[in-house]
């Protein structure tokens, strides 16, 4: 709470500095008489139902009025003209963003005096605005059952959306499978009150996650709106936190789920396997009111309070892992019963007597080596016996996940012409456990750690009206989130302290490991080998702040309602790094290690190292970027039929820096060749034996290190260019205008033909440029080969050339065009149909291209024979066209996506005891690479080799929301039984019914050969597909998704490339019912106190909704496809997942 305040004070005097983008709405409409003429300087008060907040206006020589920069809420209209009765609309709902028409207000003749009440219309056409949005109610987050409460799961149910996410619980990294009209991961701004909440490193997010029921409602901006809304180019969703009334209002809620309320995995009972634990105990609570100090507010019209909290403790198990570890024998150097999976014993070499087997398997004591013995001994002692000798280990642990919420907002009407509200939002979330979750040791219970995101948000709006025709609204908002992670106990970090375990074993660069951690270490050659591993960000730390200032003023006159404002986001973003900071050693079996003793663990033992690898630093990256953007639009009432709204929004987007750092990219303005240090070179001595040579000094290798940096006076590295602190220039100011309409069809209001087009930009995730710090020079790894741990420090530490990227320096923005023409109409009953062509093309999107790839067949060429085998390509990075380096991947704003669709929703609001919401999207998306770390091939055409179906394509996404208040029964059965059981009833549901997503095809061989002669990022090698491998849908089973018969490898005749596009047949849609059924128990004559039970039932049907398909055909020599799961279904959707709740209502 202390946080929450200190950004309250931050909050205020920011706010008071500056006179962007808005939550405020429109409120607009025409006065008239019964005839249907104008009536001028007729009076209009729109009051506020809840606050009591006040505006007025006065109609124009037409009759129109507009009302602007009103905050969300529930209204009352009253229009006084002389010589014509009152008239007072009442039920009024503006949505954030909205352009609420209410209208033509037909005034009757008569007195003062005498009033008409009117009730608005619960069917509202956009008959004066061209955007395409959507409007998630606060009905809607009430009353439509979502598992995990996460608000982001009633997404998917408007036009245009594909939400993939499973939502378990609401917290950080929600937003990352979540596209809007075909967009890409990352293209969505994701608002609370109308500042950014993102992860700024990926782009999605994100860290702050407010309680379901303190969100007033969502409103998601999703194409063609208007210049007043920019920052993403995939679509904005505006989130509002609920505000005090002038009434005190509140509840309390729990809701619990258990594993034995739900059905089991459809795999897991073919597998006789029990149901995994799912335990959620998830309490919470709201109140909101005026608040009053003696005198102060007595009418309470003036200031009001939110305070939202929840919480949800919950325990989750890890998986269930089979591990070989040491024994206590081998840890003392015992390997008479070390037994290999057929059960014959290993026999343990000696390297220094010919590698003859020690007496009795036996490793001398004084033999041992003591650091290799030391870090057997982190690992645990078996626990299990494998009859197929695949494992000795069991080992399962419990992950603590707790999480809290924490809301306030305050509500001021500072006076009649001034508005203000402060909100604050303080979250955590927290993982903490031995293993098996992110950040933490991968495969057993290593070094526990806690991994922490503490997040806090602030907002501050402050409106202030001129004049009924002037008003301005500014924003400044500031979201914060800080990740650390740490140890979650002493023990378990004292046990990866080299000093703490007796490890004597120094680095060459400690400097990189200040908390003197224990290496990494690999075991390869042991069945589901133990390891030793440290993640390599450890101890991980991230903040990242988002800054936001918006300012719009709106000024009316005559016909045009224009809108001017200016959006500023400044974000820092600090973050660990990834690097090799603690080295890492490899025991792995290799009989070419001259000090090999035939098993990894004996290897340690011994102290014979196949391969030791250590970074020079453990880097950090420091993220900065400044948006700036301004716009003007006009909205112009051509007609009272006729909206046109237009408007140009300039952008200012400068490309992400690290203060204060060097970036280190491949430049090819200063690559030479001829500067590059040689690689050792393939030789045959004297005896015959492959081995390394140093063309330098002629020096005999192990053959190990063949194709690293030779000695030589030229420096590795030569051809990376290194900044200081900006790798990219920032582009000049971006135009994007915005052009729509609106047409009242036959001026009555009940139809409505809209339009538009527009520009968006965007920005690519800051990680695409921190990342550069862990590039050479910056960071280097290095590596000593076929050493021992006794003489690691005075073993020769060389240098491989390094796979590292080239970045496009001349910053060219995403950006989207987008456009839509759609008819809605009023079908009676509360109901609006609208029907839509919407599309989108994306250009300067991100993807890779490799720079030093292996073209395809360069293997096969007599020139790239390796001469001391006669038949064995050399190593590839002998054949790269940029020698001194592995891969180059250049990330280049290159790419580009389409997307079509018709978009069809039929919404009624709730009247008569239903609500409905009916959304059908028959969309096709197409892109090159689906994210921004994707490859395209380098060789082939990449139009026609990476052109297909994006991983967001779905054909039909068709989802019903509904909410039906079940008739009592005690109409027809009056009796006290009939009341209590069976009245008050409601039926609340979400029915999704979603096609698969698109999926290639991968092949494998039972004897592995190389057909393509080439590699490198993008350089693919695809199956040929012979005929149409897609079944009727009456033909597919579990075991048969597609016809797994038309496939056949590729041939190396052909260089592997297939036939195969990247989108051969589409996977399993889904088709999932959730229903819930709650009953409200009244307390009292009034409706005010109630108890609310809930039964929600997710998947009801428990329709075992398949989604995972076994992709990879597997073929032996002769071209036969062996694989026994080709083809067949590997997971589904959750079974039926039951939730218990019960909330009260005062």
């Amino acid at each position: 709470m202390k946080l929450l305040f200190t950004v309250f004070a931050l909050s205020l005097s920011l706010t008071a500095v500056l006179s962007g983008q808005g939550l405020t709405g429109t409120v607009t409409g025409s006065v008239v008489d019964q005839s249907g003429a104008a009536i001028p300087g007729a009076e209009l008060t729109l009051v506020n139902v809840q606050t009591s907040q006040t505006r007025t206006a006065t109609s124009d020589a037409s009759g129109d009025f507009v009302f602007t920069q009103i905050l969300p809420g529930t209204f009352r209209l009253t229009v006084v003209a002389k010589g014509f009765k009152r008239l007072e609309k009442t039920g009024l709902t503006l949505s954030a963003t909205e352009r609420l028409v209410v209208g033509s207000m037909a005034l009757e003749v008569g007195e003062l005096t005498q009033t008409i009440e009117v009730m608005a219309e619960t069917a509202r056409l956009q008959t004066q605005s061209a955007e395409r949005s959507g409007l998630i109610s606060t009905e809607q987050t009430q009353n439509i059952p979502l598992k995990g409460r996460d608000y982001l799961g009633l997404l998917k149910v408007l036009p245009g959306v594909v939400d993939t996410q499973n939502r378990n619980a609401p917290g950080w990294n929600n937003l990352s499978s979540v596209s809007i009209n075909g967009g890409r991961t990352g293209t969505l701004n994701l608002t609370l009150d109308g500042v950014s909440s993102l992860d700024t490193g990926s782009m999605t997010g994100p860290y702050l996650a407010p309680s379901i029921d303190a969100v007033a409602e969502i409103k998601v901006l999703l194409t063609n709106y208007q210049a007043e809304y920019g920052r993403s180019s995939g679509g904005t969703i505006n989130t509002v936190i609920k505000s005090g009334t002038k009434d005190f209002r509140g509840g309390a809620y729990y809701f619990h789920r258990n594993e034995a309320l739900n059905a089991n995995e459809f795999f897991r009972n073919r597998d006789n396997l029990p149901r995994p634990r799912y335990r959620f105990h998830y309490p919470g609570y709201f109140l909101g009111g005026p608040i009053t100090m003696g005198k102060f507010n007595k009418d309470r019209d003036k200031l009001f309070f939110f305070w939202s909290q929840e919480f949800l403790p919950r325990k989750s198990p890890t998986n269930l892992v089979r591990r070989t570890f040491p024994t206590a024998l081998e840890r003392q150097g015992n390997f008479s019963d070390s037994r290999d999976q057929n059960g014959a014993l290993i026999p343990i070499w000696d390297p220094t007597n010919n590698r003859a087997p020690f007496p009795g398997n036996i490793i001398p004591t004084n033999r041992i080596d003591r650091n290799g013995q030391a870090l057997l001994n982190i690992m645990p002692l078996p626990n299990a016996v494998d009859p197929a000798r695949s494992y000795n280990a069991l080992i399962q642990s419990t992950v603590d996940q707790p999480r809290r919420d924490s809301i306030l907002r305050i509500d001021w009407n500072v006076g009649p012409k001034t508005q203000f509200y402060w909100r604050g939002i303080q979250d955590y979330e927290a993982f903490k456990g031995e293993f098996d979750f992110v950040l933490a040791s991968s495969s057993w219970p290593q070094l526990p750690i806690i991994y922490d995101i503490r997040s806090v948000g602030s907002v501050a709006t402050l409106i202030h009206t001129f004049s009924p025709t002037k008003v301005n609204e500014f924003t400044f908002g500031i979201n914060r989130a800080k990740q650390n992670v740490g140890p979650l106990n002493q023990e378990g970090f004292d046990r990866n302290v080299r000093s703490k375990i007796g490890l004597n074993l120094p680095q060459f660069y400690p400097s990189a490991n200040p908390d003197n951690l224990i290496p990494n270490a690999n075991f390869g050659g042991v069945p589901n080998a133990g390891v030793l591993n440290i993640e390599s960000r450890y101890p991980f730390f991230g903040t990242n702040n988002i800054w936001n200032w918006n300012d719009n003023f709106s000024w009316l006159t005559g016909a045009h309602n224009m809108k001017f404002g200016i959006y500023i986001e400044r974000t820092t973003r600090n973050a660990q790094r990834g690097s090799a900071f603690n080295g890492t050693f490899n025991f792995n079996r290799d009989v070419n290690n001259p000090f090999e003793t035939n098993y990894a663990y004996s290897n340690a033992i011994l102290g014979s190292v196949q391969s030791y690898t250590e970074a020079t630093n453990h880097p950090h990256g420091h993220a900065r970027y400044l948006n700036v953007e301004w716009y003007a639009q006009d909205t112009w009432k051509v007609t009272r039929r006729l909206t046109i709204d237009a408007g140009l929004r300039f952008y200012f987007i400068q490309p992400t820096w690290s203060a204060g750092d060097e970036l280190a990219a491949w430049d090819p303005a200063v690559y030479d060749p001829s500067r590059q240090p040689p690689l050792i070179q393939p030789f045959r001595n004297a005896a015959n034996q492959r081995v390394g040579r140093d063309p330098v000094t002629g020096q005999e290798l192990p053959a190990a290190v063949i194709g690293q940096f030779a000695t030589s006076p030229l420096a590795p590295f030569q051809g990376m260019n290194v900044f200081s602190e900006k790798i990219m220039d920032t582009p000049g100011i971006q135009l994007g205008p915005r052009l729509g309409f609106a047409l009242d069809v036959f001026g009555n209001g009940k139809t409505a033909l809209r339009g538009g087009a527009g520009i968006f930009y965007d920005r690519f995730n800051d990680d695409q440029i921190i990342q550069l710090r862990e590039q050479p020079p910056n960071t280097i790894t290095n590596s000593a080969t076929y050493v021992t741990m006794a003489d690691l420090l005075q073993s020769p530490f060389r240098t491989t050339p390094p796979g590292t990227f080239a970045i496009e320096r001349s910053y060219q923005p995403p950006r989207v065009y987008n456009w839509s023409l759609g008819i809605q109409q009023n079908v009676g009953w509360g109901s609006v149909l609208d029907v839509a062509y919407v599309g989108s093309v994306g250009r300067n999107l991100l993807h890779r291209r490799s720079f030093n790839a292996v073209r395809y067949g360069t293997r096969f060429l007599p020139t790239s024979i390796d001469p001391t085998t006669g038949t064995t390509p050399l190593p590839d990075n002998f054949l790269r066209p940029n020698p001194g380096y592995a891969d180059i991947q250049y990330i280049e704003m290159a790419s580009s996506s389409n997307y079509h669709s018709m978009q069809t929703q039929l919404n009624k609001r709730m009247s008569n005891g239903l609500m409905l919401g009916v959304s059908w999207t028959w969309s096709k998306t197409m892109n090159l690479v689906n994210g921004n770390n994707d490859a395209i091939n380098p060789f082939l055409d990449f139009r026609m080799r990476n052109y297909g179906k994006g991983n967001f394509d779905r054909t039909h996404n068709f989802v019903v929301n509904y909410t039906y208040s079940i008739p009592k029964l005690s109409k027809v059965w009056d009796n006290p039984l009939a009341r209590w059981v069976f009245d008050n009833w409601d039926l609340a549901g979400l029915t999704s019914l979603i096609s698969g997503a698109p999926s290639g095809v991968g092949y494998a061989l039972v004897q592995a050969q190389d057909l393509t002669g080439g590699g490198g990022a993008g350089v693919d090698s695809r199956i040929n597909v012979l005929s149409n491998p897609i079944l009727p849908k009456s033909e597919r089973t579990v075991l048969r998704h597609f016809n797994t018969d038309v496939f056949a490898p590729p041939t190396r005749a052909e260089l592997g490339i297939g036939n195969a596009p990247k989108d051969v047949f589409r996977g399993p849609g889904q088709n999932v019912f959730d229903v819930s059924f709650y009953k409200n128990i009244p307390f009292g004559n009034e409706d005010r106190y109630r108890l609310q039970l809930r039964f929600e039932f997710y998947n009801f049907f428990n329709h075992a909704s398949f989604q995972g398909v076994d992709t990879t055909a597997r073929f032996d020599a002769a071209g036969r496809q062996v694989s026994g799961t080709f083809g067949q279904y590997t997971s589904t959707l959750d079974a039926r997942r039951t939730v218990l709740g019960a909330k009260f209502y005062f």
